[in-house]
């Protein structure tokens, strides 16, 4: 309740010595300043007064107050405005001194069980915002007047409470709600009216974080108007940026969602100790959030009960758009469990030189966690952990969350280029790789982030699939080249998060390096000539292309072997030796003075016998034939008694076929 003070009675002792020009009828009055050390009254008789001091105005400056019929729609719940003056002056710009508004109001219209000032309320026009702008003002409840002191003329207001409004007071509120809006049922209806119990919840909530943000501690303000009824299914809870008042709605369908709202306007309030309302409406983003937080964690503890939206990451922390604001509360839930106090820090951006964000970076780099690094790390949290409450996926993170979608087949392409733009500040975008290969093999690759505008920053993911939690190895990329190894199922994600005022940019590219093909290689002892005979084979095999084996086996004397190789861009070259050694009898003794001997090796080509160990092939670009050939060894018998060969036989020890796939 505001008291009287020594303005009230220095008014009456100036009022003794006034001088008071007659007025100019019922509805208006003017008069002239003609002395500048005089004291002037101007009045509309039993409505309102204007006290103007001596020094207010040069001489000849005129002073008019006019009733106005026609009245101007005003946003403030459970009042009614009791008359509209439009108090003006010649004398254009600022006065010298404060002029003195008196307002008489009709004493039999108000509840006398409640204090005369919880039921009124003065205002002036705001002609910049075209919104009612509620103002402090001291009251004579014994001659019913109150007094405003002012330097602003212009439309000015009285405003009474509304009948049908009950209220309930404390020390730091003044709630007001409607006793005839049919409330929701929330609780123990205790009273056995709903909007009685509904106005309970509230008055406690506040009280509860009046108490909590008091302890925390922030600036408190020290008297708060709270407005409870049915405005309709789309009103939202405010706190009024002019009227200073808080308005609950009564949509609120449980307890705790009340008690969240409650919190949440009453920090605005708590902002506005900090801030003006230009202020804050030029920081909307800072104000939202902050004040979900403070009503989930400070003043209650339960809890951000909105998840954050997958595509939040796609505008910047500071984007003004209103749901997004709100969601920001979880960046900010972020920064206190990184470490960071929020009261210290909520004061420190509240009180800075610069806007809201100008002033969190600063205060971030002060505690040795620059903000750029916080929020790249919030970024890789949302998308790629679970420490941030997110709503689930409805796919995977490379269906549901990259923007670039990209796939490269690892068997056919060598590199991939990509552009990606991020279009706000402190926002990330996600582009991804969906990697292949019909291979079951390791690929080098080389990563670099090239040509990034000023404030890009790239972080490379790799994961062993497309869900959330696949994450096998991550860092930092830049245009140094990063080497790794990758194969068919994984995926290459590039989180690009851009810290510059403006849109940035950056090229990812992908190159696939050169890697000399593996050599195969094969030794066996072969049993040969219906397994009489044993001879070791070795064989080795080298291609300037990979390749992959898709028949190894060994058939009686002969290893079959097929290699398949990808289409090429060049041609292929094959280079085989066979090394033969120790052709031996399986069982000596029933051969009694004899060795077998080798008497010919060769390889069989499409181009003929070729005598000795090593052959090649070429396979020129564009060729999709099958290629076979093989390798064959023909030995005698020698008997040595009698220094004679006689022939022995011969086995087909090796048969390759190469197969170009598509």
């Amino acid at each position: 309740m505001k008291q009287k003070s020594t303005l009230i009675l220095n008014l009456i002792l100036l009022m003794a010595v006034a001088i008071l020009l007659p007025a100019c009828g019922k509805e208006s009055a003017s008069l002239t300043i003609a002395s500048t050390n005089t004291e002037y009254r101007v009045a509309v008789e039993g409505k309102v007064q204007a006290i103007i001091y001596p020094n207010t105005f040069p001489k000849g400056t005129k002073v008019a107050i006019k009733e106005i019929k026609q009245l101007i729609d005003h946003d403030f719940a459970g009042l009614t405005p009791v008359g509209l003056f439009e108090i003006s002056s010649s004398e254009e710009g600022d006065f010298s001194n404060p002029i003195i508004l008196e307002f008489t109001y009709d004493g039999a219209k108000l509840d006398p069980s409640q204090a005369a000032s919880d039921q009124l309320a003065i205002a002036y026009f705001d002609e910049t915002y075209q919104r009612w702008q509620e103002t402090d003002f001291e009251i004579d409840e014994s001659n019913a007047k109150v007094f405003v002191k002012t330097n602003h003329l212009s439309l000015w207001s009285l405003f009474i409470k509304d009948d049908q409004y009950v209220t309930l007071s404390s020390s730091n509120f003044t709630i007001y709600f409607n006793k005839d809006a049919n409330a929701p049922a929330i609780g123990s209806i205790v009273s056995g009216d709903p909007i009685y119990e509904y106005a309970v919840i509230v008055r406690t909530a506040l009280y509860d974080a009046y108490k909590a943000y008091g302890d925390a501690p922030f600036k408190l303000p020290n008297h708060t108007k709270v407005y409870i009824d049915n405005w309709g299914a789309d009103k939202e809870a405010e706190w009024g940026w002019f009227s200073k008042k808080i308005e609950i709605p009564l949509t609120n369908i449980n307890e705790t969602e009340l008690q969240l709202v409650s919190a949440h306007e009453l920090f605005h309030a708590v902002q506005n100790q900090y801030l003006n309302f230009y202020s804050m409406a030029s920081n909307r983003w800072w104000m939202e959030a902050t004040a979900d937080y403070a009503a989930a964690h400070i003043a209650t503890q339960l809890g951000l009960t909105e998840k954050l939206k997958l595509n939040y990451l796609t505008n910047g922390i500071n984007h003004d758009e209103t749901f997004h604001t709100y969601q920001t509360a979880h960046f900010v839930k972020y920064l206190v469990d990184a470490g960071l106090n929020f009261p210290e820090m909520f004061t420190a951006v509240m009180t800075g030189e610069g806007g809201a964000l100008e002033n969190l970076a600063q205060y971030s780099a002060s505690k040795s966690t620059p903000l750029p690094v916080l929020y790249d790390d919030f970024a890789y949290q949302v998308i790629f952990k679970d420490q941030v409450q997110t709503e689930g996926l409805k796919t995977d993170v490379y269906t549901d969350l990259v923007n670039n979608k990209l796939e490269m087949n690892l068997d056919t392409t060598m590199e991939m280029t990509e552009l990606v733009n991020v279009n706000s500040n402190y926002a990330s975008t996600l582009a991804g790789i969906k990697l292949t290969s019909d291979q079951d093999i390791g690929f080098d690759i080389s990563l670099t982030a090239i040509e990034p505008t000023s404030g890009v920053k790239v972080q490379y993911v790799l994961a062993d699939g497309p869900d959330k939690n696949n994450v096998v190895d991550s860092g930092d990329l830049g245009q140094d080249p990063l080497e790794m190894t990758v194969q068919d199922g994984n995926y290459l994600y590039f989180l690009v998060t851009n810290f510059a005022p403006q849109n940035g940019s950056v090229t990812i590219v992908v190159n696939q390096q050169e890697s000399e093909p593996q050599p195969y290689v094969n030794t066996r002892t072969a049993k040969i000539y219906n397994d009489d005979f044993l001879v070791d084979v070795d064989l080795n095999l080298v291609a300037n292309a990979p390749f992959t084996i898709s028949r190894e086996i060994v058939n009686q004397d002969t290893l079959y072997l097929t290699l398949d190789f990808l289409k090429s861009d060049k041609d292929i070259f094959i280079e085989a030796e066979a090394l033969i050694e120790n052709l031996r009898f399986a069982s000596p003794g029933d051969w009694g003075n004899r060795e077998p001997v080798i008497k010919e090796m060769y390889w069989s080509t499409a181009a003929g016998d070729i005598p000795g160990t090593q052959t090649s092939l070429v396979i020129p670009v564009g060729d999709t034939q099958i290629k076979s050939f093989g390798y064959s060894l023909v030995f005698d018998i020698h008997n040595l008694e009698e220094d004679a060969y006689y022939w022995g036989g011969g086995s087909a020890l090796v048969l390759i076929t190469v197969r170009i796939m598509d």
